[in-house]
């Protein structure tokens, strides 16, 4: 899976303002986030201008949500942060492989991105505050199916 570093740190930006309770500097978010000032500050200005957080200029400025965690989707978030989640790169852009045309791994693969890109846009910043984010359906199944193969082993 590529996801950018921009888009990480756009990420856990998000869920450092989803948790603080209060407005965040960009040096308090860089800092406990571990991402470089600088780029930090970029970033933040690209959620700024997605609409994912919102900045207040003074002494007693910094940045928060633009709006209730579960209302922002994971998807949103690395997209304003860097770009689109591109799971493949021969999916993203088909011309880098000379049997993209006829490769019928890359049709499988497309929808494997296509699934996990739904996820992302159902999966919310509140769900990942809370730690505990749900597996899509297709995941959960396949995260049950070696129970239930041993389960019929033993019996």
């Amino acid at each position: 899976m590529l996801i950018t570093a921009k888009s990480d740190y756009g990420l856990r930006a998000a869920l450092h303002l989803s948790r603080s309770g209060s407005r965040q500097t960009v040096h308090q978010i860089a800092q406990a986030q571990r991402i470089p000032e600088k780029l930090c500050a970029q970033i933040m200005r690209r959620l700024v201008n997605k609409g994912i957080a919102r900045s207040k200029a003074g002494r007693e400025g910094g940045y928060s949500l633009a709006r209730e965690a579960r209302l922002i989707s994971v998807a949103s978030v690395l997209e304003a942060a860097d770009r689109g989640v591109c799971i493949f790169k021969c999916v993203g852009n088909p011309g880098i492989c000379e049997f993209s045309e006829n490769c019928t791994l890359r049709a499988a693969l497309g929808s494997f991105a296509d699934a996990i890109g739904c996820y992302l846009e159902k999966l919310s910043v509140e769900d990942m505050k809370q730690g505990k984010p749900a597996l899509p359906a297709f995941a959960a199944a396949s995260a049950q199916a070696p129970a239930q193969v041993a389960e019929g082993v033993s019996a």
